[in-house]
């Protein structure tokens, strides 16, 4: 149970419980991760910050691959551990105008492999 001060009073927060056991936790825990950023994803896309140059203008967003790796370890007497692997991907768009860049096709620029290590605790995943 997590509490905050909110107006002068203490009050608790629930947060979301994914499963009984933590290894059946973690596997709804790992995909409501990989949801989140998608979301943040379309946020970056939507966010483009344009630059103008010789041949146009240009953006830069970040993104996430769909394929990931969930898994979690449960020794026993240590506290859980989970892990989600995947790819974050700099993508770049461009145009001879923002209209024309916002329509144009992602290039991928850069790739870095991510991993994710969080921890089970009070019956919850800890991010």
């Amino acid at each position: 149970m997590k509490f905050v001060l909110l107006l002068g009073a203490l009050v608790a927060l629930s947060l979301p419980v994914y499963g009984e056991d933590p290894q059946t936790a973690f596997q709804g825990f790992c995909e409501e991760w990989m949801q989140k950023l998608q979301a943040r994803e379309h946020h970056n896309i939507e966010n483009i910050k344009w630059q103008s140059s010789a041949d146009g203008v240009h953006g830069a967003f970040i993104g996430y691959t769909r394929e990931h790796l969930c898994s979690e370890k449960t020794g026993t007497e240590s506290v859980p551990v989970g892990t989600i692997t995947y790819r974050e991907v700099r993508y770049e768009k461009r145009g001879n105008s923002i209209a024309e860049a916002e329509l144009s096709p992602a290039q991928p620029v850069e790739t870095t492999e991510i991993t994710e290590i969080f921890r089970y605790n009070g019956g919850r995943w800890i991010y």
